[in-house]
C-alpha cells in the first residue's frame, strides 16, 4: 500500500462533544469542516484495502465516530487480515465443537456476511483509541490509553523477511503502513484483526500451554473464580461532577469502578528447574517451602500451602509490566525521570491476595539491574541459604519473555480484567527473609496505591490533560475504594494527576478537603514494631489533622500550615550546618518531624529535602501484628471554611530494626 500524509489544510471546529462509547449518537454538528481527511474519509478513499474494516466499523456503530471531531487512533486491518481472521476463529471454534469442548469465539462463520453486529462492535472497539498515538509516541510494553473495549494494547517488535525491524500489537498484528495523520486522529493499517477476546486473567493464563502447572494450581486454590470479577455494574456516578479543590469550578467522578488483578507466574520450565514436573509435584513443593501451613486444609483455605504459594502470585490491581514501578513514565507536564533522582532504587509494595506484602523494583543504585524489575530485591541477596533462588526474581519484558523461546512468541499479557507478568524463577514467601532482609527497609508507599480502585479505573498516573478537570483533578467519591472507611459525610476526596514542579513523590498527591474523618486500610507487614510516617508539603491553606492507629489517638493535632522552618519543628538546610545536618535531624526527630527523603525533586532539578515545605511526620512507634491494621484522620480546624487541605503524598512504615542498624550509612538512611 502507498503510504502519505493525509493531513491537509485548514479546519474548523463546528462544535464539540464527548464520547464515551462508540454507540453514542452522533450529531452532524459535532463534525469538522475540512479540506482534508478524517479516519472515516482516509478509510474509504482507500476502500480496495478496508471496505471489510468499514462494514464492520459500521455495523458496530463506530464509522460515524471515525468522522467526527476528536483524536483518535485507528487501527485499521486489511480485507485480507479480516478475511484470514474470520477463516481462523471460525476453524478454532469448529474444531474445539467437534472435540466436545467449544471455545466460544464470537465467529461461526468464515463469511462477513455472517459476523454478528455485537461482534462487529467489539472488533471495532477493540482497534480504537481515544489518543492520537504515532509509532514515535509507542514505547515499553502497552500503548497507555486503553481502546474502546477498556483493554490495553500491547507493543511487541520482530523483524520481517526483509530483516527490518516491524512493530507488533498485541503480539500478532503487524503494523505495515504507518502514523497517517488525518484532522481527527492517526491511521495505522495493520495485517493482522487484534483479537477482541474478553478472556478475563485465568483464562488467559490457560490459554498459554507453557503455564499449564501454574494454571492447574490456580484452579484447584479457587483463585480462577475469586479472578473473573470485571466491571462494578452497580455504580452509577459516573456522570456526575463536584466542585474542585478551590470550590470554585467542577471536576468528574470517575467514569466507572472496574476491578483489575495480576497474575505473576512461572513457565513450565522454570518449575521444572526446581523438580517440578506435574501439579503433584507443585502441592509436595508446597508444602516443603510452607511447613508452617495445613496440608490438610482445603485446597481452597488460605491456610493451605498451595494457596498460600498460589496466593502470593496474585494482586487485585491490573498493573503491566511498564507500571509495576514509577520508572520512565511520561505523562503530559510530568515525567518520572525528572521527579526521581536518577539512581535511586525505585520500589513499590503491592499487598498479594494471601495478605502478605511484596516488593517489585528497579534497583537504580545497582549496575547490574538498573532497568530490571526485580521482586523481592535484596543488594545483598538472601540471609538464609535457602531463598538464594526464590528473592531478586525477574520480571520479564513481555518482548523479551517473547523472544526466549518459539513456543512463547505468541504469548499475550493483557487480559480484559488484568495483567500477566512472567517471571524467571519460583516466588514463594518466607516470612524470616522477608521480616529480617528484604522489607527491612523503607517501605514508603505513594498514597494513591491503598486503594486499588484507583490503579484499576485509569486514575493513578492519569495525564492531567486527560483528567477533565482544568486543575487535572479527579473526586473520589466517599464509597468508592474499598480501602477506605469515611466516618463524616463532609469527607472530600481528590486525586491531583502527577506534575513535575510539584514538591511530591512519585507526582501526583492525595488531597481530601472538609470537616473529613476517614480512615486507609495499611499494608500488611510481617508482625513487629514499626515507625509510622506521612509525607505532606505544608502551605497556609492546609488543615488541622488528629491522628489515630487502629482506633488510638496518636499524639497531638498536626498544623499542616507550620513550615518545617518554623522552630516548633527546626528545619535548618544541611549546607548551612556545620556537620551537614546530623544534629539538625535529631533535633528535628525529637519534635516528631524529618526532613523529606534525598530521594526525589521538583521542578525536575531541586532535592526536596533541602526544602522546608516538604516535611515527615512521625505518626506513631507501634507494634503492628498480622492482620488489618487502619490509620484514621480528623480534621480539628476550628477556622476552616471549607477549604482547607489535607495534602497526603505518602506514607512510610519503617522496622525499628532498621532504624537501630548502627551499620547503615547516613545517605542510606536519609533516602
Amino acid at each position: 500500500m502507498k503510504t502519505w500524509k493525509a493531513k491537509i489544510g485548514a479546519a474548523t471546529m463546528i462544535a464539540t462533544m464527548a464520547f464515551s462509547s462508540c454507540q453514542e449518537h452522533i450529531d452532524a454538528g459535532a463534525r469538522y469542516t475540512f479540506t482534508g481527511h478524517t479516519v472515516a474519509s482516509f478509510l474509504e478513499s482507500h476502500k480496495d484495502v478496508y471496505s471489510s474494516f468499514i462494514e464492520i466499523l459500521t455495523r458496530g456503530e463506530c464509522f460515524s465516530l471515525m468522522k467526527a471531531y476528536g483524536e483518535y487512533t485507528c487501527f485499521a486491518p486489511t480485507n485480507d487480515a479480516i478475511a484470514r481472521y474470520l477463516v481462523e476463529q471460525d476453524s478454532i471454534y469448529w474444531a474445539s465443537y467437534a472435540a466436545g469442548d467449544p471455545i466460544w469465539t464470537g465467529i461461526t462463520s468464515p463469511e462477513l456476511s455472517e459476523l454478528s453486529d455485537s461482534m462487529c462492535k467489539v472488533i471495532s472497539q477493540t482497534h480504537i483509541l481515544s489518543d492520537p498515538y504515532l509509532t514515535t509516541d509507542m514505547e515499553g510494553d502497552i500503548i497507555p490509553t486503553m481502546n474502546m473495549n477498556d483493554r490495553y494494547l500491547s507493543l511487541g517488535y520482530a523483524v520481517d523477511e526483509n530483516n527490518l525491524n516491524v512493530l507488533l500489537i498485541n503480539g500478532t498484528a503487524k503494523i505495515i503502513a504507518k502514523d497517517e495523520e488525518v484532522e481527527n486522529g492517526v491511521v495505522h493499517t495493520l495485517a493482522g484483526v487484534l483479537n477482541p477476546s474478553t478472556n478475563m486473567v485465568p483464562t488467559q493464563i490457560k490459554e498459554h500451554e507453557y503455564f499449564r502447572i501454574f494454571s492447574e494450581a490456580l484452579e484447584l486454590t479457587g483463585y480462577d473464580d475469586m479472578m473473573q470479577l470485571y466491571k462494578d455494574e452497580t455504580y452509577t456516578d459516573g456522570d456526575k461532577q463536584h466542585l474542585d479543590i478551590k470550590l470554585q469550578g467542577y471536576c468528574p467522578y470517575p467514569s466507572d469502578r472496574y476491578y483489575g488483578f495480576t497474575a505473576f507466574v512461572e513457565s513450565d520450565q522454570v518449575f521444572a528447574k526446581y523438580g517440578v514436573f506435574t501439579l503433584e509435584d507443585l502441592i509436595a513443593k508446597s508444602a516443603e517451602w510452607y511447613p508452617d501451613a495445613d496440608a490438610n486444609a482445603p485446597y481452597t483455605s488460605k491456610e493451605n500451602p498451595l494457596n498460600q504459594f498460589v496466593g502470593y502470585h496474585l494482586i487485585n490491581k491490573k498493573i503491566p509490566y511498564s507500571r509495576l514501578v514509577c520508572y520512565n513514565i511520561s505523562l503530559n507536564n510530568f515525567d518520572s525521570e525528572k521527579n526521581l533522582v536518577n539512581y535511586s532504587d525505585r520500589n513499590e509494595f503491592y499487598e498479594t491476595m494471601n495478605n502478605r506484602l511484596m516488593k517489585v523494583s528497579v534497583p537504580r543504585s545497582n549496575s547490574k539491574f538498573q532497568s530490571t524489575r526485580l521482586i523481592n530485591y535484596s543488594r545483598e541477596g538472601a540471609n538464609q541459604p535457602e531463598m538464594d533462588e526464590h528473592i531478586n526474581i525477574k520480571v520479564y519484558d513481555p518482548n523479551d519473555f517473547r523472544s526466549l523461546d518459539t513456543l512463547y512468541a505468541g504469548f499475550v499479557s493483557e487480559a480484559l480484567n488484568g495483567s500477566i507478568n512472567v517471571i524467571d524463577k519460583v516466588l514463594i514467601y518466607n516470612e524470616d527473609e522477608m521480616a529480617g532482609n528484604v522489607l527491612n527497609c523503607i517501605i514508603r508507599f505513594d498514597a494513591s496505591t491503598l486503594c486499588p480502585e484507583l490503579t484499576n479505573n485509569d486514575i493513578r498516573w492519569r495525564s492531567r490533560d486527560k483528567a477533565g478537570s482544568n486543575a487535572g483533578e479527579i473526586y473520589i467519591p466517599n464509597d468508592y475504594c474499598t480501602n477506605m472507611k469515611v466516618y463524616s459525610d463532609e469527607t472530600m476526596h481528590f486525586y491531583l494527576c502527577p506534575y513535575t514542579n510539584w514538591h511530591n513523590y512519585q507526582g501526583d498527591e492525595m488531597m481530601t478537603l472538609g470537616a473529613l474523618d476517614f480512615a486507609y486500610k495499611l499494608p500488611p507487614v510481617p508482625a513487629g514494631t514499626y515507625e509510622i510516617r506521612m509525607g505532606y508539603q505544608s502551605e497556609s491553606v492546609r488543615h488541622i489533622i488528629q491522628f489515630y492507629v487502629d482506633g488510638e489517638v496518636a499524639g497531638i493535632p498536626v498544623d499542616l500550615r507550620i513550615p518545617a522552618d518554623n522552630p516548633s519543628i527546626g528545619w535548618i538546610k544541611d549546607s548551612e550546618t556545620d556537620d551537614n545536618g546530623v544534629a539538625n535531624d535529631k533535633e528535628m526527630k525529637n519534635r516528631g518531624y524529618l526532613k523529606a527523603p534525598t530521594t526525589y525533586k521538583y521542578n525536575g532539578s531541586i532535592i526536596v529535602r533541602d526544602e522546608a515545605s516538604t516535611i515527615r511526620k512521625v505518626i506513631a512507634t507501634k507494634y503492628l501484628s498480622e492482620g488489618e491494621h487502619w490509620i484514621r484522620f480528623k480534621s480539628v480546624f476550628e477556622g476552616d471554611d471549607g477549604k482547607a487541605q489535607f495534602m497526603h503524598d505518602y506514607f512510610e512504615i519503617i522496622p525499628m530494626t532498621f532504624l537501630r542498624n548502627e551499620s547503615l550509612s547516613l545517605e542510606e538512611k536519609r533516602k
